[in-house]
């Protein structure tokens, strides 16, 4: 399982990594082992939005569940996080990052991270 993790670089510029959760061939399918989560919140009826650089107000997944998420670093580079896919926003200092929810009324599911989880051990 793929997941765009941002977060800010040594240099104080936010930054994206590519983790790859290693998972498990199951019955269901294919599934990750069990991550560690503070709650969930979801938006529904999310407005289009258009924000400047800011930082995550805390450490968190966000997933689409309808709509997209359009997201640029401070090096200018820009991820598209749609429908299934999975973004930890994790630059909570420095530049921060831009945000574009779309369309108009898109759903998004926040799961809350624990202040001491460790993503780097997420990877496979």
């Amino acid at each position: 399982m793929k997941i765009t993790w941002m977060r800010t670089g040594a240099d104080g510029r936010t930054t994206f990594e590519d983790l790859q959760i290693a998972t498990t061939r199951g019955e269901r399918g294919d599934e990750t082992p069990l991550l560690q989560i503070d709650g969930v919140f979801f938006r529904t009826g999310q407005p289009a939005l258009d924000m400047d650089f800011h930082n995550a107000p805390r450490r968190q997944l966000v997933i689409p569940l309808g709509g997209e998420l359009e997201v640029e670093v401070g090096d200018g580079t820009v991820r598209h996080i749609g429908t299934g896919d999975a973004l930890l926003a994790d630059d909570l200092d420095g530049q921060g990052h831009k945000s574009r929810f779309i369309p108009d009324g898109a759903t998004v599911v926040f799961a809350v991270l624990p202040e001491d989880a460790d993503p780097s051990a997420w990877r496979a």
